[in-house]
């Protein structure tokens, strides 16, 4: 089908001539009539009549023109509903966040997101495999680490200060931790993903220590391994917005505060489009305008 010969027909017949429809499809009248010979060319039939005043249908040609016509206004429907659809941010948008940064985080600010857009719907799917959002149908993906997908597009959305932790007890039975290389003599509960580093990176000024101290203990989920400090199993590098309330009670200690460890960055992944859909670009938006409410710093 040529859906441009299509609509060139109907706005002819509408406005009752080949020079008015070309002044408003923004044609010459000699593109016009060439469309429309072609059409007629390609259907085996002929659709007009024309003289030096007026135009003709034929009985075919009304035929034609009556479903076509019908089919330019419901397209045209379909335009101003999408339209009006995209200011109102209706619909439903389809997630995917890891099972800890959705529990402690995402599925907060997912709640708090909906209360300002009544219209939107969210699903939310947590979970700590490899999500493709192309091949799954979903608007975006919620991952933590510095790994990007090159057949989608990031957005950086927040980053926090890793901090590393220990409780009470455990230091107290395995002795002061003065400088990152007393690491390689301790437990350490290491967490296992494909978007994080296996080492341990320490910066303090120009100096870098990296380490990789031995753990009995592999999981890939971080609160578990949170969970495993605080009993007093071994070490953990802990994002620190999950485990400010740790720290503040007590349950962890912080250790060598003069050395920095690279920030965990938190990136929203999306297929690349050329239009954005309204409902994901308000969603990013609030994600990083709400970002420090959640104990998350905003990431320029």
């Amino acid at each position: 089908m040529d859906l441009n010969a299509a609509l060139i027909l109907v706005r002819i017949v509408d406005k009752g001539s080949f020079t008015a429809a070309a002044q408003e499809l923004g044609m010459t009248k000699a593109t016009v009539s060439r469309r429309i010979a072609e059409l007629e060319l390609r259907l085996g039939v002929r659709l007009l009549y024309r003289s030096t005043r007026q135009l003709t249908l034929t009985e075919a040609g009304e035929a034609y023109y009556l479903r076509c016509s019908k089919a330019v206004n419901e397209l045209a429907q379909a335009e101003l509903m999408l339209s009006a659809s995209q200011q109102a941010v209706t619909g439903v948008l389809k997630l995917a966040v890891s099972i800890e940064t959705g529990q402690m985080v995402v599925a907060r600010m997912v709640a708090r997101f909906l209360q300002a857009y009544p219209a939107l719907k969210v699903e939310l799917e947590l979970t700590n495999r490899v999500v493709d959002p192309i091949s799954e149908g979903l608007d975006a993906v919620v991952r933590v680490g510095d790994m990007i997908d090159s057949n989608l597009a990031a957005r950086r959305l927040w980053g926090t200060e890793r901090i590393l932790c220990a409780s009470p007890d455990y230091l107290a039975s395995h002795g002061a931790i003065l400088r990152p290389e007393d690491l390689a003599s301790h437990e350490r509960i290491k967490v296992s993903s494909g978007f994080l580093t296996n080492h341990w990176s320490f910066e303090r000024g120009e100096e870098e220590v990296l380490v990789d101290p031995p753990s009995r203990f592999v999981v890939n989920n971080i609160t578990c391994a949170r969970e495993a400090a605080k009993v007093g199993l071994g070490l953990a590098s802990l994002p620190a917005m999950l485990c400010q309330d740790e720290l503040a009670a007590g349950s962890l200690v912080s250790l060598l505060p003069e050395w920095r460890q690279p920030r965990v960055s938190l990136y929203l992944l999306f297929p690349e489009r050329q239009l954005m859909p309204r409902k994901l670009r308000v969603f990013i938006d609030f994600m990083v305008q709400h970002g420090e409410e959640f104990g998350i710093d905003k990431l320029l």
